[in-house]
């Protein structure tokens, strides 16, 4: 009986410390911190700081529920900020890096990787660092601060790599909005045909709703003749406009499209007092480009350069397309004469 009970001790006392080295060291030896990368609540999250070893750097900082700024100047792509934070959330260790590749990857990973601090408030909550892609693209090279040992991590269900995901160009987060305005925003819009005066208008619209239309040229004047239903139908026209892409031009560039003619400029003044203006410029054709008849094309029919708030160190790609519903002559928001009842 003595013996019996000797025996289950000893299988007792074994069965604990097995149980203690598992919780301890988890997947073989290593212990769980060392490749615990995902943070659950990232609705918490309220700073991510990126940064390569090129010195490029992007940090983003929550401002809502909804909204991020990249680099605490411009409004953040609201689908590649959710992608990070899903990211954030669902990343785990495949397996260890073999240790017969141990040593190159973490040279490799002191080459090229991209830092990532992730922060709750004010206090840092993770660090790590995102290296290349597995050779066969379906696991990404990963190591927590302070830590020798890499993983190959990846997100359950996803095939492919990472490191996409972390991007380190500012550009590459910014979102390309230009106006976001709904109607009940709107104060005062102003397009102005600098080649063409006699196109330019003005529309007020007061918090009581009331709109006006004015004509710049030769002197701003009332327009008495408004096609009302149109003119609502154009300002809601403002709610999402955009640029496709900034130009990435020297200094000399800037300054000779700067300086250049303008081909139009539209402003937006909301009821709370901002002013956003966009200044275009027309885009010379490529030398083989022709119209329809053959002929030389002189301007880019599709693309222009815009200005935007007058900040000539970014000189943005706009659309025709995008521009044309917002560039249209004052006839087009006037009642036609002949359809005009007091006639």
């Amino acid at each position: 009986m003595k013996k019996n009970l000797i025996a289950i001790l000893i299988l007792l006392v074994l069965a604990a410390i097995a149980y203690y080295v598992y919780q301890q060291r988890g997947s073989g030896t290593i212990k769980p911190a060392l490749h615990d990368f995902a943070v659950e609540d990232t609705a918490a999250i309220t700073k991510i700081f990126l940064a390569d070893k090129m010195g490029q750097t992007v940090f983003l900082e929550r401002k809502s529920d909804r909204e991020w700024t990249v680099n605490k100047n411009h409004k953040a792509r609201k689908d590649a900020i959710d992608v990070l934070l899903k990211t954030i959330k669902r990343v785990e260790m495949s397996a260890p890096v073999a240790k017969t590749a141990h040593d190159n990857i973490v040279r490799l990973m002191a080459g090229k990787s991209i830092k990532v601090e992730i922060y709750k408030g004010d206090a840092k909550e993770k660090t790590y660092y995102v290296g290349d892609a597995t050779k066969d693209n379906q696991g990404t090279y990963m190591l927590i601060e302070g830590s020798s040992t890499p993983f190959v991590c990846h997100i359950p269900g996803f095939i492919g790599y990472l490191s996409g995901r972390y991007m380190t160009r500012p550009l590459e987060w910014r979102d390309s909005e230009i106006f976001a305005y709904s109607l009940p925003e709107i104060a005062e819009i102003k397009v102005e045909f600098h080649q063409e005066p006699e196109r330019s208008f003005k529309i007020t619209h007061s918090k009581d709703r009331i709109v006006q239309l004015f004509k710049l040229y030769p002197k701003e004047e009332l327009v008495n003749n408004m096609d009302t239903v149109f003119v609502k139908r154009y300002m809601l026209e403002y709610q999402n406009v955009r640029f496709e892409g900034i130009q990435p031009y020297d200094v000399a560039r800037v300054d000779s499209i700067a300086n250049s003619q303008p081909f139009f400029t539209v402003s937006v003044t909301g009821h709370q007092g901002e002013t956003k203006t966009v200044t275009s410029y027309r885009l010379p054709a490529n030398p083989d480009a022709v119209d329809v008849d053959g002929n030389p094309l002189v301007w880019d029919l599709d693309r222009m350069h815009g200005i935007v708030n007058g900040n000539k160190s970014e000189i943005m790609l706009i659309q025709y397309f995008t521009f044309d519903r917002l560039t249209v002559p004052i006839k087009s928001l006037e009642i036609d004469p002949k359809l005009r009842r007091d006639n």
